[in-house]
């Protein structure tokens, strides 16, 4: 116990958000006033801003034309460094190709293969378990929807090496580095450098068990390893690449979600009176993130000169997807100030687009409602301010109805 708790403590991501303009950002009304500025400019404007070798990209309609033409906008040289350091190549580090082709129909093949149903009951029944436990009062994030997130990781991806912390610290730690470290952050870099062998051994030792065994099971990790379409360490970094994004991107959703929805009671009226209804739970939630999104920005970078939208974008220039702004854009949300349910889910940017979605999408849109709609039903009274770690929604209060 005291060797897991000094590996923890070598990895986790410190508490505090770090610095002024990280504060203000830590809260949803300082970049929800950015994204209206940016949807109101998007428009009047016409076209994206190039300014020094940046291009921010405002409007919904450029965003997903920039994502559609990945040969021009790239994002291996955003990605792919940072992902190879800690885990090898994995396809969001990577541009179209062959290799690309390859590896993505086997992870989306092995994903169609696994028992989605059964994954769905088992995260059910641990936030049941969970808010059943907790009496008055539940932390969202790191008592809650942390906790069913990385159970639905390790059930998905056939993790069982280490202890439940120090798995949930790494993967943090890697994907902290992997897809949010831009500024390149020495101490953020120094964390995943340690996380990383964790889950490297984690993963090849369940592996080579599998495969001496003979019992190659039925989560993705066995249907990779069925499939023989990857070498055991393409394996590997597939679930590696899939798993460290899956735990935190799960409970920073859930934990803005439920900020949202504490601080506007109209809402939340809303949300708890579709709680059993599967596809309007669904819609409120893409509603409440398009608020506060998990992540309210996409990078790529050009590969040559080239436009868009009539906008000159020279080679090497980097490329802001601005999705948070896009989201407002009345063309695509007409009345955007007003949260709608039954707003049409291709026009959320919340996991991507084009060629290089969000992975573990088909799990986020069950398993985001399911968390959010099991403490909805409980009876919200009370939601309580975010204490983050780093970029990570780490903890909020959430206290129940008698």
């Amino acid at each position: 116990m005291r060797e897991q708790q000094a590996v923890s403590n070598e990895i986790a991501t410190p508490p505090g958000s770090g610095g002024v303009l990280a504060r203000l950002l830590s809260e949803q009304a300082v970049p929800a006033a950015a994204a209206r500025f940016g949807a109101w400019f998007g428009a009047a404007f016409g076209r994206p801003i190039s300014i020094a070798g940046k291009v921010l990209v405002l409007r919904h309609d450029h965003i997903t034309e920039a994502l559609s033409r990945d040969l021009d906008f790239r994002i291996a040289p955003i990605n792919q460094a940072r992902i190879d350091e800690v885990n090898g190549p994995f396809v969001l580090g990577m541009d179209r190709g062959a290799t690309l082709v390859s590896e993505r129909r086997a992870l989306y093949k092995a994903l169609s293969g696994v028992d989605m149903a059964a994954l769905r009951a088992a995260a059910a029944a641990r936030a049941g378990a969970l808010i059943d436990a907790a009496g008055g009062e539940i932390d969202a994030a790191a008592g809650y929807a942390r906790i069913v997130a990385a159970g639905t990781a390790r059930t998905l991806f056939g993790v069982s090496g280490g202890e439940d912390t120090v798995f949930m610290d790494a993967a943090r730690a890697i994907f902290n580095q992997v897809f949010l470290n831009t500024t390149g952050d020495k101490a953020v870099e120094a964390r995943a450098v340690r996380a990383a062998p964790l889950l490297r051994t984690w993963l090849q030792s369940e592996i080579e068990r599998r495969r001496s065994s003979g019992e190659l099971g039925a989560d993705m990790m066995g249907m990779l390893l069925r499939g023989g379409q990857l070498d055991d360490d393409g394996v590997r970094r597939t679930l590696g690449g899939m798993l460290v994004g899956a735990i935190d991107t799960t409970a920073s959703a859930v934990a803005k979600i439920v900020a949202v929805i504490g601080r506007d009671a109209a809402l939340a009226a809303k949300v708890a009176a579709d709680a059993d209804d599967e596809d309007r739970l669904a819609g409120w939630c893409r509603e409440a993130l398009r608020r506060w999104p998990h992540n309210p920005i996409l990078l790529r970078q050009a590969a040559s000169d080239t436009t868009l939208a009539g906008t000159p974008i020279g080679k090497g220039d980097q490329v802001i997807l601005w999705t948070q702004a896009a989201m407002l854009d009345p063309s695509m949300f007409p009345n955007p100030a007003i949260p709608r349910a039954d707003r049409p889910n291709r026009a959320y940017l919340h996991f991507g687009g084009g060629l290089h979605p969000c992975a573990g999408r088909i799990v986020n849109d069950f398993q985001i409602p399911l968390l959010v709609g099991a403490l909805v039903r409980r009876g919200i009274r009370s939601v309580g301010a975010i204490d983050w770690a780093g970029p990570f929604p780490d903890h909020i209060p959430v206290t129940f109805q008698r």
